[in-house]
């Protein structure tokens, strides 16, 4: 193993290290914080797991929540967390120690991802690993695990990174004329996992991810730079449908539910800006996000961060990279103050944000990008002993300003208990997790189920004369059937209906008209069932419409894309074979020397 690689792996088990140490509060603590959210992303990946050891392998209706009459939550909910998190429960003894293991990995994930991208951009090992612990530092980091419990925000950002750091190294393999649709493909799928880890961070990212593309292509040659720019549009089109089963099918099926209410009145973004002092304040408070300044969450940049991220800009202010990135980290500040009120207000896409300060979950990544650009101190220190004591007396000063980011609020009880509990609790009351009721089908809001299913059956017959057996493979997520009955039934679906519910009745698929036509006035799914002995029935929700064609297109586009890597390594193959096994017609072997030349200067072109 060289001693690059071994320096490489060293830095790494150092960002896996300080993942843990910062961690280690929650973890030891066996507790869970009191955020905003709760419990949610624990009895979420409860509910997720069960759904996907059924068979489903993209949960998105929870057949238990609302009473048991089901809820669309993973229709609208941002899954990427809950997949991630999936894996550790097939490792870890229970939810809650998976949930633990998830978070550690999320945090070493983008740890690493800072260091990677600095290491491309500085080249120094001390600031990649500096910039990395700053990254973590990041008081909006703590705002989203401790405060908000926002883990979705909370992945987003830590995947961010990588998408830049795929970034630049496509733009190195471009002017190399080295095979670069490999880093095309990975850039695809990193901005994807953005969309799939949280959509209002990846609405902000992608403007700025464009702005920095721009900027990293206008020193390349003109025709690298065209090469480069439609590489890179490549990339975020393949991102854009890789990613619509979620991002499309949330915006196709959001005018089916109440969304609104999220989003109005109070919840208006022009109402949730941030001033200037709260960018610096080291108030640290557990409650919500008020009007003007009444609020009791921080929403600090964290003041040692912003010095660094100043100097670091200022100490490379003629380089194009840093000079965008700041102009950008600037330009995100002044998007979250009061200043742009007005576009918040009167943009509608903006307004579904709910509150500006989101924007600190990209901004993070701008400013330890500006604050990379403190590795110009080692030259003007002139001793490397000055220059890490600097660095160190930096971190120093970051612990001791940002103190209080680790704290959290427990909530002191037997949390796997809780999590049992709520699997109950969910069938016995007409409560979600969402703060409004906002996934609530319309078909059902006007006169919502007075009481919940509890332990009822799914299937509910008015005719005792009617038999129904359940086949062994029966389960909340996919019903399945045997209906036997003299006479023609009508029998309800103890489920709200939803736009992608698929219904076989016998050999016969029943259409959405036909399902809607039959609903309950509460909303529940009713079918009519003819006189028969051994009527098979089966139900489940399949997806919202269209998902077969999505999911058509995205396995074509990634068959075209795995192609153009086969070609392009073919080619590139073809040009690496050695000058000697070119073979030259007799007429041009008359001119010896001239052949050789030429075979030689083709050869350096190509390498």
């Amino acid at each position: 193993m060289g001693k690059n690689k071994i320096s490489f792996l060293t830095d790494l088990a150092i960002v896996l290290v300080i993942s843990l140490a910062l961690l280690s509060g929650l973890v030891f603590s066996g507790d869970w914080p009191q955020s905003h959210d709760s419990l949610r992303y624990l009895c979420h990946l409860d509910q997720f797991k069960d759904a996907f050891d059924s068979g489903i392998l993209y949960p998105r209706w929870m057949p238990n929540y609302y009473g048991g009459y089901g809820y669309p939550v993973f229709v609208f909910y941002q899954p990427a967390y809950f997949f991630f998190s999936l894996l550790f429960t097939y490792i870890a003894p229970d939810i809650l120690a998976a949930s633990y293991a998830s978070n550690v990995a999320i945090f070493f994930i983008g740890g690493a991802g800072i260091y990677m991208l600095i290491r491309k951009i500085a080249g120094d090992r001390v600031i990649s690993v500096f910039s990395s612990v700053m990254f973590l530092l990041t008081p909006y980091v703590y705002v989203n695990l401790f405060v908000r419990g926002d883990l979705s925000e909370l992945l987003a950002m830590f995947v961010a990174p990588w998408t830049l750091y795929f970034l630049i190294g496509l733009r190195e393999k471009i002017a190399e004329k080295a095979a670069f649709v490999p880093h095309l493909s990975v850039l695809a799928l990193a901005l994807a996992a953005m969309v799939y880890s949280h959509p209002f961070t990846s609405m902000f990212f992608y403007p700025l991810f464009c702005a920095i593309a721009v900027s990293l292509c206008l020193e390349m040659q003109k025709r690298d730079r065209a090469v480069f720019l439609s590489s890179v549009a490549a990339a975020l089109i393949c991102s854009v449908i890789f990613s619509s089963p979620y991002w499309f099918t949330a915006f196709q099926m959001k005018k089916f539910v109440a969304y609104s209410s999220a989003v109005s009145g109070f919840f208006s973004a022009e109402n949730h800006v941030v001033y200037f002092s709260q960018l610096f304040s080291r108030a640290w408070g557990f409650g919500g996000s008020g009007s003007g300044l009444e609020d009791d969450m921080s929403f600090q940049l964290g003041l040692p961060h912003f010095i660094l991220a100043l100097s670091g800009f200022w100490l490379n202010r003629r380089n194009r990279l840093y000079l965008t990135v700041f102009m950008l980290y600037v330009f995100c500040i002044l998007m979250m103050s009061p200043l742009a009120s007005f576009l918040w207000k009167n943009i509608p896409l903006m307004n579904f944000v709910q509150f500006p300060w989101r924007l600190l979950s990209v901004i993070a990544l701008l400013q330890v990008v500006c604050i990379s650009g403190i590795w110009k101190l080692g030259p003007l220190v002139k001793t490397n002993m000055r220059f890490y004591s600097l660095v160190v007396l930096f971190l120093v000063f970051t612990l001791v300003w940002n103190s209080r980011e680790f704290e959290f609020i427990k909530f002191n009880i037997d949390l796997r208990t809780a999590v049992e509990r709520h699997r109950t609790v969910r069938l016995e009351k007409l409560q979600v997790y969402e703060s409004f009721n906002e996934f609530l089908p319309k078909t059902a809001a006007s006169r919502p189920p007075t009481e919940p299913r509890g332990n009822r059956p799914m299937l509910l017959v008015s005719d005792l004369t009617c038999r129904i057996a359940e086949y062994p493979e029966n389960n909340p997520h996919h019903m399945r059937y045997s209906i036997s009955t003299e006479k023609p039934q009508l029998i309800m679906i103890n489920q709200l209906y939803f736009p992608g519910w698929k219904i076989i009745l016998g050999d016969r698929e029943l259409d959405a008209s036909t399902l809607l036509n039959h609903i309950s006035k509460d909303g529940r799914i009713q079918i009519d069932v003819p006189a028969g002995e051994n009527i098979y029935l089966e139900a489940f929700y399949e997806g919202p419409p269209g998902w077969y064609a999505r999911n058509m297109l995205i396995g074509i586009v990634f068959m075209l894309m795995l192609a153009a890597i086969m070609l392009e390594q073919r080619k590139h193959l073809r040009r690496a074979l050695p000058a000697t096994q070119t073979e030259y017609p007799p007429s041009q072997r008359s001119y010896g020397g001239q052949v050789e030349t030429r075979n030689k200067v083709e050869t350096n072109q190509r390498h």
